[in-house]
């Protein structure tokens, strides 16, 4: 694995550290909306849909430049593509309003759901495949934290699965996505560091 470049990599590390302060920000701005129960895509719908953006956009850039990482250091054509994917299926989550909880269900609404479940998809899998390729390259500290993240992804993921198909573990959804959501990009920042270090 070759090094990708250290500015680049400077810059998505900041991307990724911004999407977790902004998803507070908006919680903050936002207490009518349960961090348990709801979806964050929630956020997307009504006042706070500017700042769901920012947030979505941040986070879509941040997954765009890894790509862009993942090419410069050489890595599989596999994880290029499942993370060009999730960007992809990302730019339509953050486009495309979902239908809030108790509202009646739209064709946009489902659009939205089918490109959040493929993008959280295609992101577990890049990171699933990139994890053990750049713990091998990393100090034993931060190859635990990569293994740690990915293990929170996999759980967060899973939850999110759960709480889809059974529905007395629905009001457990907002929680298992924001487990995700937020073990992504701290897993992108210990990504960037990896990456950008002299081989």
């Amino acid at each position: 694995m070759s090094a990708a470049s250290p500015a680049l990599a400077a810059v998505t590390a900041l991307l990724y550290a911004a999407n977790p302060l902004l998803l507070a920000a908006i919680q903050a701005r936002n207490p009518q909306h349960d961090p348990v129960r709801d979806p964050v895509s929630d956020y997307g719908v009504g006042t706070a849909r500017p700042l769901f953006q920012a947030y979505g956009t941040a986070g879509t850039l941040a997954a765009a430049l890894l790509a862009l990482l993942f090419w410069q250091a050489g890595l599989s054509s596999f994880l290029l593509l499942t993370l060009t994917g999730a960007v992809a299926t990302r730019v339509g989550v953050v486009l495309v309003p979902t239908d809030l909880e108790g509202a009646p269900r739209t064709r946009t609404g489902r659009l939205h759901m089918l490109l959040a479940v493929a993008s959280f998809t295609l992101y577990y899998m890049a990171i699933d495949s990139a994890t053990p390729l750049l713990a091998a390259q990393a100090t034993t500290e931060l190859a635990g934290a990569l293994h740690a993240l990915r293990t929170a992804v996999t759980a967060g993921l899973a939850g999110l699965v759960a709480c889809l198909v059974l529905p007395p573990l629905r009001w457990a959804f907002g929680f298992a996505e924001r487990v995700f959501l937020i073990a992504v990009p701290v897993w992108g920042l210990g990504a960037c560091v990896v990456l950008a270090a002299p081989r």
